[in-house]
């Protein structure tokens, strides 16, 4: 999904958020937008190479294999989820990070049924990942 999409899909719930939390729901944001930053650490770490420009437009290739987008992870979300009963602020996080990978996997289904044989070039656990390098 486009980045511009997610962004646009998050500021209804910060708005609904925003009068009964007030600036705390930009926590929300970190969640439902910044959580796609590992797609450009990913593209730092594999091309040396720190352009956000050309990150993007290499992001949108679907042909490339087992990329590791640690905030994406299993691993990562039980983290979150732990420390969403510790503090408030990474609740707010967590409910975020679920409205996104709402979307992520809504797309990704719909790229299942329109593209036969498409399948996900994401790594869905960092123990996985590391096991298979």
């Amino acid at each position: 999904m486009f980045p511009i999409v997610h962004l646009l899909l998050s500021i209804i719930p910060i708005l609904l958020l925003f009068p009964i939390y007030k600036y705390l729901s930009f926590a929300f944001l970190i969640g439902s937008y910044l959580i796609d930053f590992d797609h450009y650490l990913w593209y730092v770490t594999y091309k040396k190479d720190l352009s956000l420009r050309r990150a993007y437009f290499w992001g949108r290739d679907t042909r490339k294999k087992d990329q590791l987008h640690i905030f994406h992870t299993i691993e990562f979300w039980i983290l979150m989820f732990v420390l969403s009963f510790v503090n408030f602020i990474f609740l707010l996080i967590f409910a975020g990070m679920v409205f996104h990978l709402i979307f992520d996997f809504v797309e990704y289904i719909y790229e299942e049924i329109s593209k036969k044989g498409h399948k996900s070039t994401r790594a869905f656990s960092f123990i996985m990942w590391l096991k298979r390098h």
